[in-house]
């Protein structure tokens, strides 16, 4: 059963998921929100029934290494992961299986589908971004190269024409995906390395988060900073991801929070989510917009409600954040993830 938008549930406690034998790097929920994927330093890949404190068959072995980064492909039916060890692969969500394996440069430290399926993304501590074919399984042109740093985070944008990077350099870059060219930036105002990167819905902005505490939302076309950065977290930014309607901003941190933020406001939203014991590495909206899964250095999956911080939430459900009649629903924004 899906996690879908419901009119009443304020007060309902987090699920915890447990099994991970070290940090969990990256959290994903599935197109149709019924499973959350995450992955860890244990090696592993494991996927979570997001309805109940239950794992979905088991962890996915494959990695020799750290695994950095996880994403669902817009159907749902494959899985791609980044690792220490240089590699991306790919899981068939159905049985477990792998599918592929793709040797990158260095390690991955982020990976992203493109809305279509078709092209997948990693970014490495090379500095380089790599757009694969995914049917192919090779890649689908020249490394984008001109970040002088790690790159920690990579996605596309909503009509994929678009790729965005955040990296150890402090910049982001927007890149053109068929030319490989960046067409905006490098966009600079972090004082520390970027290490989350996402684009709103429709396109229009991108939210980042960094190490030096901030987060910021940047006009996607001209890179010119909007408004004033978010500020509340005490420690590193390691997370950032908008919510299905754009409305919402969720962020993880060093400071072992997860925090919600209006961007009509560019304001916290009520008191900080201070589940987890160590830091948090990851946070992911679910499609329905109610949820926030994250991923933390405690080992743990949370998924809880916002409903608690926005009692209001079914009453202001667009049409990015309601779920569709025949059951599916709006695919979510790409994760992107960081390791310390």
């Amino acid at each position: 059963m899906a996690l879908r938008a419901k009119p009443t549930g304020a007060g309902q406690s987090p699920m915890v998921h447990e099994g991970h034998q070290d940090w969990v790097s990256s959290v994903a929920f599935s197109p149709n929100g019924e499973s959350v994927a995450s992955g860890s330093s244990d090696k592993t890949i494991r996927m979570w029934n997001a309805s109940s404190p239950a794992p979905i068959g088991e962890p996915l072995r494959g990695h020799a290494w750290p695994v950095y980064s996880v994403a669902y492909s817009p159907l749902g039916d494959v899985l791609a992961s980044g690792s220490d060890d240089r590699t991306v692969r790919l899981w068939d969500v159905n049985n477990g299986r792998r599918m592929g394996k793709l040797k990158a440069d260095d390690s991955v430290e982020s990976v992203a589908f493109s809305p279509d399926g078709n092209l997948l993304a990693s970014g490495s501590e090379r500095g380089t971004v790599q757009v694969w074919d995914v049917q192919k399984r090779t890649p689908a042109s020249h490394p984008f190269t001109a970040h002088t740093n790690w790159i920690y985070s990579v996605a596309f944008s909503p009509d994929g024409t678009r790729l965005v990077s955040g990296s150890q350099d402090n910049t982001i870059r927007v890149w053109d995906v068929e030319r490989g060219i960046t067409v905006v930036g490098p966009i600079k105002g972090h004082t520390h390395s970027v290490s989350s990167v996402s684009f709103s819905p429709d396109g229009s902005q991108i939210i980042s988060g960094s190490y030096d505490r901030a987060i910021r939302l940047w006009d996607s076309r001209s890179g010119e900073p909007i408004d004033t950065p978010y500020e509340g977290h005490t420690n590193w930014v390691n997370s950032v991801a908008f919510s299905p309607h754009g409305t919402y901003v969720a962020s993880g941190a060093l400071d072992n929070t997860v925090r919600l933020w209006d961007v009509r406001t560019g304001r916290q939203v009520d008191q900080p989510f201070e589940e987890h014991t160590n830091l948090v590495r990851s946070v992911m909206f679910s499609p329905c917009g109610q949820y926030i899964a994250s991923g933390s250095s405690d080992r743990k999956v949370i998924i809880r409600s916002i409903l608690d911080k926005v009692p209001d939430f079914a009453n202001n459900l667009d049409s990015y954040g309601a779920m569709k009649e025949d059951g599916g629903s709006v695919q979510p924004e790409p994760i992107v993830s960081r390791h310390m």
